[in-house]
């Protein structure tokens, strides 16, 4: 059973991955300016924040695998937790797991002579990260313990490094004249792509079952995990604005700049040190696909025993490792690799992560209504504005994406609601005849 330590370690290591090396560059022109790069971070912490003490009050009084699914479960009924569920296995773990690696292969393809396709490398870090949870419990979480400190101190190098060093090169370019505001809907936009990098904040509800007083440890883990990756996450971005204008934070075509922690390490470093940082930030993105792996094979877990799933999916080996879950959201999470492009996947995760997030956030409103009695060990303060103003946020950004040219993300969305429903009878007669 983990203690506060080793989940801090699991959070960490499930929110730090593609996203501080990657998403800045995509949105850093359209702001226009350094405060504008700056502001969607801070809300996606704030965000970040707010949803995690609500989740862990709901894993404090429901502490299982998989308690964020739980807790919307018993909230709205068994159609809506099935939902929550899949999503959150779809989106959550399965296409963020596939992002993230693809992430991965674009810096493994910087490191490496030989031309690799992307999806291939990919592929090989979902299958590595399975490697590494077969032989053991204690040994798996023990391993992504240890990627979680690697991952903190490269992060923490790269923040201490890149705010000191003499800066004698940057990309530069005009100032765009964008003035951004909390109610820009280029802010907005901003936030809902970084909520992709915050993502992993629920990872601590979702590991209740395997913690040790989960009502005093998930709050504990929670905020500091979140208050220290928010920390890091502002400086990465303080150390990228040194070197790179947010005008000039964008491809030769014009596209947003993908791998921008390679570039700024480039110019505040060196090349041979931006190479090795390079070599560090892969490292760092296998972690991410890790935790995605081990959080992934709880929400199956959890689905399993509410028998949204085959039960089978949810046996245990005789040493407490949930084989059979962890094989499954690999082989998934390599198939994802085969659905449209990179930014494609991006968009549709961030828009159903965020509205189911929301849903599971809310369900704590209802679950204060129709479980009074319950046991709380933990419950989150300055009720009811904590959980208000991650539902306002979170709200906000889907909406203004939608209107400001996101409403194929939206469509798609809409989609995958719909083939879920569809594929629910299904799973249910499967059940039914003994599969």
């Amino acid at each position: 059973m983990l203690g506060a330590i080793g989940a801090t370690g699991m959070i960490v290591a499930a929110m730090v991955g593609s996203g501080i090396f990657a998403l800045t560059g995509q949105f850093g022109a359209s702001v226009g300016s350094p405060s504008g790069v700056l502001l969607p971070w801070v809300i996606g912490g704030v965000l970040a924040l707010c949803g995690g003490l609500s989740l862990a009050e709901l894993a404090s009084m429901l502490p299982c695998s998989g308690a964020s699914i739980e807790g919307a479960r018993r909230a709205y009924g068994p159609t809506v937790g099935y939902l929550a569920a899949t999503v959150t296995i779809l989106a959550g773990y399965l296409l963020s797991t596939a992002v993230v690696a693809l992430f991965l292969a674009e810096y493994v393809d910087k490191l490496i002579p030989t031309d690799l396709p992307d999806t291939a490398l990919a592929a090989g870090a979902i299958l590595l990260a399975l490697v590494t949870q077969l032989p053991g419990l204690r040994l798996g979480f023990a391993s992504n313990t240890v990627l979680a400190v690697v991952k903190v101190a490269v992060i923490a190098a790269f923040v201490i490094g890149g705010l000191s060093v003499e800066v004698t090169d940057r990309l530069v370019a005009a100032p765009s004249g964008v003035v951004p505001t909390l109610a820009s809907p280029q802010v907005a936009t901003a936030v809902l792509l970084v909520s992709f990098a915050y993502l992993g904040w629920s990872t601590g509800a979702d590991i209740a079952g395997d913690l040790r007083d989960p009502g005093r440890t998930i709050p504990l883990a929670m905020v500091a995990s979140i208050l220290v990756v928010t920390a890091l996450y502002l400086g990465v971005n303080v150390a990228y604005l040194r070197v790179i204008d947010p005008g000039a934070m964008v491809e030769a075509g014009g596209s947003g700049m993908r791998a921008i922690g390679s570039v700024a390490a480039g110019l505040l470093f060196g090349p041979e040190v931006g190479t090795a940082m390079t070599a560090a930030i892969a490292l760092l993105l296998l972690s991410t696909v890790v935790s995605g792996v081990i959080t992934g094979a709880r929400i199956l877990e959890s689905m399993a025993r509410a028998g949204e799933i085959p039960a089978w999916l949810g046996l245990r080996r005789p040493d407490g490792v949930p084989q059979r879950a962890l094989i499954v959201v690999a082989g998934l999470s390599g198939a994802a690799l085969a659905i449209g492009s990179l930014g494609d996947l991006l968009d549709l995760l961030t828009v159903l992560v965020n509205v189911f997030s929301a849903l599971t956030v809310a369900a704590l409103f209802v679950l204060r209504r129709t479980m009074p009695d319950a046991p709380r060990p933990f419950r989150v303060p300055l009720y009811p504005f904590v959980p208000a103003i991650y539902l306002a946020l979170a709200g906000w950004t889907v909406i203004s994406s939608i209107t400001t040219g996101g409403a194929r993300a939206a469509w798609g969305s809409c989609a995958c609601v719909i083939i879920l429903l569809m594929l629910r009878p299904l799973v249910r007669w499967r059940q039914a005849n003994g599969a």
